[in-house]
């Protein structure tokens, strides 16, 4: 009757670790959960059961996906320390008392750990945003406690008054400032936390992290600092020799030099507004040429290789090759091991002639040589990939943030809008795929489409079917009875529930004519053969067919160049498609690239909301339209230095610079609201619009200077970032870096000009006003 046997649930894939047999098993973390936590319970709960596996069977942990996370925190731990050092550096330098450097010190720990505590109550975790913005975050909250401290020094030393009372009239004058600067960075960064999407959801970490710590680090300024002023502080003695010496001579110099400078782009306005039109340009300029991007891409510690040999390849030759190619990738420098899979691909689903192969690199750590990094790796692997005939081989990074499709790059989906035949559909895919690779900004564009597949179609005459009581179900269940397999119940043995499957053996189900000796079953019990009911033919024809809204797609993976941004080649390829496509197809993006069409445009955008809120919010605050102009204006060089720095290094406009630009806004405004508030007091007082603009130049000079290298050197570990998470880090950091060093050293000159400029206007424009008001109000005389 049968051979029964106790085999595998299904032969129609295998898969092996290192070139030996092994069964991969994935684990999936549930939503909310947390990723080392879970992590650490599978290993704990793997190591209890080592003891019941069988003799000659062992487990090992390839491919964790949390080491990726804990050698980013890791990196970022490392850069906090290192940033947190070089900030207290530039504070001891400039304020040159271990006591006024104690002061600001403490801010830093009081306004982190108070972030952690509102962060873990509003149910955020330590992920990379998170962390990438309590990096920043340092550099921001020790800028109000700087601020506090060196004018309470200047009090003491200029006016010879105690401590406390030095604190007193301190607070008199930087209250104000503080707390505008807080609420431009509140007004800058609670708007964008609104926004939908996964944009929405990168923006909404980032901003809430930075808004508690400026929140709580502008409470520690109003409290804590000035009450340590009073405790901690002395008298500030003139240091003579040394290297603080020379640097205080420096700062003198440099603070004469920049006050004769603004002093005469105040008497020359028109020089200023000049320049000014010409930053304006380069903004214009640089955001057209400046090449975008959704993500950058990252080194998450392993390579996906896609294998389709030719169709109808036999499962033995797919096996054969994929040893083949998994032995020759695992001897590059670099590879800890590789996980081949037979019958199976990320592309093309399942098939006997496919497979893939997971490479896992060796820990970040030990892959500090340039030729041990993922971009050389991965070009020795494509290497290998084109030496080896008899198969298409295809190796790609995965995304940036898994869930976000399958692999980095693009992912491109060609759709037949007006059903067109898989044939039809596979000559526009080859067409497509040649004009693609054509392109000189594309590295690579590949799709393991095909529509030709041997196949058997079979051909069932109905009508004859229903006059021999033959129901048509019963046919098909006859067919996967015997050609594929049937599921008939479950047993227990062993103490192991098992699944009872029938199918024909190997030899009957070999060749066509195996199909037309079957017999099938009617309702009145007799045995009709199939051969008398269907007709068997030989086609060509997809392996699967996949639909993407509802269309018949074909799926491309590609990349850029390294040289070329994601939106450049994304732009490319919808300029090959338009020109190639014959009418009646279409094209979507997908995962990573779907993501980024859709936020596609929106760094100007949002740039403008933060502009625009800042200025209201400044509106507000000084009871002027013209005054905040002198604010909004001077941001516009940080933004220049911003844009310039990511041409000159390389990088494009991605998330994470977008995310840097918005930060700029309220840094840079920090700069100048720290100026333009003190001469509207100077102004106030009684001074010319002159005197105002150049004595608050001169006295807020070395608070803004400490407040920006502070930020600037705290921010520099970023740009030289290495390691996971490397990428993210130089996007951000080299935006926020480049920005701010362009508003220290060429925007702060800028500052007194623009605030006499619009007081001016804004105090001649008031003066018509009342002549024109006073002349409409004076009585009429009688005429007789």
């Amino acid at each position: 009757m049968a051979r029964v046997e106790l085999g595998s649930e299904s032969y129609a894939s295998d898969d092996s670790l290192n070139g030996g047999p092994g069964v991969p098993l994935a684990v999936y973390q549930t939503p909310g959960s947390n990723a080392l936590e879970t992590m650490a319970a599978v290993k704990a709960e793997l190591k209890n059961l080592e003891s019941r596996l069988p003799e000659g069977v062992d487990y090992d942990v390839v491919y964790d996906a949390t080491r990726f996370v804990e050698s980013t925190i890791e990196e970022i731990t490392m850069t906090l320390l290192l940033t947190f050092s070089l900030v207290v550096l530039v504070t001891f330098v400039f304020l040159q008392d271990w006591r006024a450097t104690l002061i600001p010190m403490l801010t830093i720990p009081v306004s982190l750990i108070g972030t952690f505590a509102l962060l873990m109550a509003l149910g955020y975790s330590a992920n990379t945003i998170t962390l990438f913005a309590l990096i920043l975050a340092i550099g921001l909250v020790v800028d109000d406690a700087i601020v506090v401290v060196e004018n309470v020094q200047r009090i003491m030393a200029d006016e010879g008054l105690p401590s406390k009372a030095a604190a007193i009239r301190s607070m008199e004058q930087v209250t104000g400032p503080i707390i505008a600067t807080t609420l431009v960075l509140l007004a800058v960064f609670v708007p964008v936390g609104f926004l939908p999407g996964i944009t929405g959801q990168l923006y909404r970490q980032f901003a809430v992290t930075i808004c508690m710590a400026v929140l709580l680090s502008s409470v520690n300024a109003l409290s804590l600092s000035p009450a340590l002023c009073a405790v901690l502080l002395r008298t500030p003695r003139v240091i003579r020799r040394g290297p603080l010496a020379w640097f205080n001579r420096v700062l003198n110099r440099s603070r004469n030099t920049y006050v004769a400078t603004s002093g005469w782009l105040v008497r020359k306005l028109v020089v200023a507004l000049l320049m000014m039109a010409i930053i304006g340009i380069g903004v214009w300029q640089l955001f057209g040429i400046l090449p975008t991007s959704f993500l950058p891409e990252e080194d998450k510690g392993f390579i996906i290789v896609d294998i389709q040999l030719p169709d109808a390849a036999s499962f033995a030759r797919t096996s054969e090759l994929v040893d083949g190619v998994s032995a020759l990738i695992q001897a590059v420098d670099g590879v800890d091991f590789v996980i081949g899979v037979r019958g199976f691909s990320m592309m093309s689903g399942a098939g006997e002639n496919v497979g893939i192969a997971f490479v896992g690199l060796a820990p970040w750590d030990e892959r500090s040589a340039r030729d041990r990094q993922l971009n050389p790796i991965l070009n020795k692997i494509r290497g290998i990939a084109a030496a080896t005939p008899g198969a298409n081989i295809n190796a790609f990074v995965p995304p940036p943030i898994m869930g976000l499709g399958t692999s980095g790059g693009f992912d491109f989906r060609l759709q037949a809008l007006e059903g067109q035949s898989p044939q039809a559909l596979d000559s526009v895919v080859k067409g497509l795929m040649v004009a693609m690779n054509q392109d000189p900004s594309i590295a690579y564009a590949f799709s393991t489409y095909s529509a030709k597949v041997p196949q058997l179609s079979i051909d069932l005459d109905r009508t004859k079917a229903r006059t021999l009581n033959v129901p048509v179900s019963r046919v098909f269940s006859t067919l996967q009875a015997h050609l594929g397999s049937r599921y008939v119940n479950d047993i227990n043995l062993y103490s192991r529930v098992f699944q009872v499957k029938v199918q024909a053996d190997a030899s009957f189900r070999d060749t066509v004519e195996d199909i037309t000796r079957l017999y099938v079953r009617s309702d009145d019990g007799n045995m009709v053969p199939l051969s008398s009911l269907l007709t068997v033919s030989r086609v060509l024809g997809p392996q699967s067919i996949s639909r993407y809204n509802q269309f018949t797609t074909a799926q491309f993976i590609g990349s850029a160049l390294p040289s070329v941004s994601s939106g450049e080649a994304l732009s490319a390829v919808e300029a090959i498609a338009e020109k190639t496509l014959p009418d009646g197809y279409g094209y979507e993006w997908s995962g990573m690239s779907y993501q980024e069409k859709k936020v596609g445009g929106e760094s100007g955008v949002l740039l403008a909301l933060a502009l625009l809120f800042s200025y209201l919010f400044l509106v507000g605050l000084y009871e002027s339209w013209t005054i905040p102009l002198s604010v909004i204006l001077s941001i516009t060089v940080a933004v220049l230095g911003a844009l310039a720095g990511l041409l000159i290094v390389g990088l494009s406009m991605s998330i994470y610079a977008q995310i840097g630009l918005v930060l700029l806004v309220g840094l840079a405004a920090k700069n100048a609201i720290l100026i333009v508030e003190f001469a509207k007091e100077q102004r106030e007082a009684g001074r010319s619009i002159y005197e105002a603009a150049i004595n608050a130049a001169r006295l807020r000079f070395r608070a803004v200077l400490m407040t920006a290298f502070s930020f600037i050197l705290g921010v520099f570990p970023m740009i030289i970032a290495s390691g996971a998470g490397a990428a993210s880090r130089r996007a951000i950091g080299t935006t926020v870096f480049y920005g701010m060093l362009a508003a220290t050293l060429i925007g702060i000159f800028l500052i007194p000009p623009l605030y006499a400029g619009f007081q001016t206007w804004r105090e001649k424009a008031g003066a018509w006003r009342q002549r024109v008001f006073h002349r409409s109000s004076e009585p009429v005389p009688e005429t007789e």
